[in-house]
Formats: structure tokens, sequence, C-alpha cells
């Protein structure tokens, strides 16, 4: 998990008790909804999904992306879109909320020339990593283009590595020798062209960004 950003070191494993279950809106069970846990019937479903004993680390590898994209499909499935609850709400997402309130947050770090992980973004916006990520920051870069600017996908980064994730390289506009298929996206070791790639776009976000300020 360390390898996408999520530091577990501090997590501890925890009995689920009846009572969590009872507050819980919906439920997923790993191989055992049919007998476990307790009040589980009729608010939750299955996912039976390898266990992680005995794995290999690329077949850890696997098992996280296939949850990955459970937990997006079940974000997608049970709760809205970030725009659906701001309209809800009486909020668009020109308010100070949702891709807006991110595109805030970019600016803000671009003109400190810092960075942001994936982690601190996806607490901002209330989101899982994947496809509901990979939206979030395609919208609040193509507002950024619209206008000129470099957009922040470059000071976006892994926790552990200080560099964007190898999806970052699969994007057609980078050079073909850059260019990765989208097979190694989940692969997080970067060369030093790759490296040396990331670094100069940095510099030109932090430039953009330090030298002109925008509305």
């Amino acid at each position: 998990m360390g390898e996408v950003g999520i530091d577990l070191t501090d997590r501890i494993p925890r009995v689920v008790t009846p009572d969590m279950v009872a507050r819980a809106s919906w439920v997923v069970t790993f191989g055992c909804l049919d007998r476990c846990p307790i009040g589980a019937e009729g608010k939750g479903e299955d996912w039976p999904l390898p266990g992680a004993t005995g794995k290999t680390f690329a077949e850890l590898r696997e098992i996280r992306y296939e949850l990955s994209k459970r937990i997006d499909d079940l974000i997608r499935r049970r709760c809205p879109p970030v725009e659906t609850r701001e309209k809800e709400h009486g909020v668009g997402v020109t308010g100070t909320t949702g891709v807006e309130a991110l595109r805030q947050e970019l600016r803000k770090t671009a003109k400190s020339r810092g960075t942001l992980t994936y982690g601190q973004l996806m607490k901002i916006m209330g989101i899982s990593r994947g496809r509901p990520l990979f939206e979030a920051i395609a919208a609040v870069d193509r507002a950024e283009y619209s206008s000129g600017a470099p957009g922040f996908a470059a000071i976006i980064v892994r926790k552990d590595t200080g560099f964007p994730g190898g999806g970052f390289f699969c994007d057609d506009e980078l050079p073909p020798s850059l260019r990765r298929p989208f097979s190694r996206a989940e692969d997080p070791k970067l060369s030093a062209a790759e490296m040396n790639y990331v670094k100069e776009a940095q510099r030109k976000i932090w430039a953009y960004y330090s030298d002109y300020v925008r509305s």
C-alpha cells in the first residue's frame, strides 16, 4: 500500500462487532456473506478476493488493483458524484467545494513551489484513487489548459517516491521515448529520463504560478 501513498503502519485490525454492522449503511465481506457478520443481511455484498497470506508482491499488487476497482465501482453505485452532492446542497462546482476547491489548493501548492500527494488530493475531494481520482485531476487540468496554464499533473506525487505514479507517463502528450503502455501504469519505478522530465515539468509549473499571480 505504501507504493500508492497509503501508510498502514499505525493501523490495527479490529474485530467487527454486531454494533458496528448495525450502524453501517453498507457492508462488504470477503467470501463469507452467507455466514458472517450477523446483521449484514440485506445491506451488503461479498467480494471473494484471494487472501494475502503467502502471496508474492506481484500477486499482492494484482489483489490491490482488483480491490481498488471494486471500491471505485462501489462508490459510483452507492454515492452520488461530487457535482450531484454540491447541487443537492445548493453549491455549484465553481464554488468552494469539489473540483474548484482542488484547483485552488493546487494553485496554492504550485505558487509555494510544493507538491501534493495523491492521498492529500483524495482527502480534499473525498474520493478514492482510480477513475474518480483521474477524472478530478483531468477536470482541473482542463480548466487550466483553457487559459494557457501548464496544469498540475507533475506536482501531484506519490508519498513514497515524491514523483507522479506510472500512469503519468501513459499520457499521449508525452514524448514518444517516454510514453508508457497502460500495462505499466502501476509501476512506480522511474528511469533517470522520466525523473528528469518530471523535474523539468515541475520547474515550469512552479515558475508559472510563482511569477504570474492569477485570480
